[in-house]
């Protein structure tokens, strides 16, 4: 994908979320409170993964939704990237919607919100590998995100552990 292309898919999507922003109700709803107490989750992150120099960004729940963009440099080229909205899918639940590659890919449910220890489970076992994302918050600097396959047939595990930059 050209990176003109690249930068219209960008701002599509960005347009289109601000547009969701203005719409959402503005009463305090359980997945409100949800959200915005999944604030540890804003900054800039980056370490170590897949051979190369993983970096994300996340933005603050501020206007009702967690927008994020991360990608993979390797050698000085990006070779992967992804957008991700976390938001309100209902009075109840908080979903994450991942776009890796700029296209839409099936969505996760909040499972789990731990605020003390700043953690977040999210899962979808309707999809192939990962149906579990996990981000925790261990410490000031430091952001591990864990992909897993508890409700498929794949062992697999990957941990991203990133420090604040």
């Amino acid at each position: 994908m050209s990176r003109p292309t690249k930068l219209f898919a960008v701002l599509v999507l960005v347009s289109g979320l601000v547009a969701l922003a203005a719409m959402a109700p503005q009463e305090r709803t359980k997945s409100a409170d949800d959200l915005a107490a999944m604030g540890w989750l804003a900054g800039y992150w980056a370490g170590e993964m897949w051979g190369g120099d993983f970096h994300a960004h996340y933005s603050t729940p501020d206007g009702g939704l967690i927008l994020s963009h991360s990608r993979l440099l390797k050698e000085g080229r990006e070779t992967f990237y992804e957008f991700e909205v976390f938001g309100p899918a209902s009075d109840e639940l908080v979903w994450l919607q991942p776009f890796p590659g700029g296209s839409k890919a099936v969505g996760f449910t909040l499972k789990e919100l731990d605020r003390e220890a700043r953690k977040a489970t999210f899962e979808q076992p309707k999809k192939d590998y990962p149906t579990r994302m996990v981000y925790h918050r261990k410490a000031e600097d430091e952001l591990v995100i864990t992909l897993s396959d508890p409700h498929g047939e794949s062992d697999k595990v990957e941990v991203f552990a990133l420090k604040r930059q």
